[in-house]
């Protein structure tokens, strides 16, 4: 199904770009993420329903969606005809990669056994660049306790890890040789 996700994202990214209104869809796609992820369940239960009609469909997504932005708007209502409401979501992910690849921009997350501060985050970021040719980076930082010391760093599918927890499995490997 991920080939569905990538044509309805690329899809509304290239409308995005043709009709310079790239960033007004990004809030719009990303709010309406954000709003719809703890009710995915109830969407797939509308998707799945063969008593839902078409029309029932499009009225939901009028109530739902009709202040998106009218090419979301429009794309959700292709998501109810064909239904695959539910995958809402993960259309999202990908119109994300796609309009982060063309700023040339990621989110790294940055698992720590403690907050960082702003200067180490900078540190981090300013590696995570030269590693990755990146303009931008938007770091997360997530606490993760089981690492002992240290940092794992994830940027799209790299992981850079320097964590104790790391090191001590490497050296169990390198002593069970």
């Amino acid at each position: 199904m991920a080939n569905i996700e990538q044509k309805y994202a690329k899809a509304v990214f290239d409308v995005a770009l043709d009709t310079n209104t790239l960033e007004e869809m990004y809030e719009d796609f990303s709010a309406i993420n954000e709003s719809v992820k703890p009710y995915i369940s109830q969407f797939k239960a509308i998707d799945q329903n063969p008593q839902q009609t078409n029309e029932q469909r499009h009225r939901f997504v009028g109530i739902v969606f009709g202040g998106a932005n009218k090419y979301l708007y429009n794309m959700f209502m292709v998501l109810a005809n064909n239904r695959h409401l539910s995958i809402i979501g993960k259309v999202f992910e990908v119109f994300n990669s796609l309009y982060n690849k063309y700023y040339n921009q990621d989110t790294a997350v940055v698992e720590s056994v403690y907050e960082l501060s702003d200067e180490q985050l900078t540190q981090i970021e300013n590696v995570i660049k030269d590693r990755t040719n990146l303009d931008k980076v938007m770091i997360e930082n997530k606490i993760n306790p089981s690492l002992i010391g240290g940092v794992r760093i994830t940027v799209d599918t790299t992981v850079m890890d320097a964590s104790i927890e790391n090191e001590l499995k490497n050296m169990k490997q390198q002593m069970l040789r």
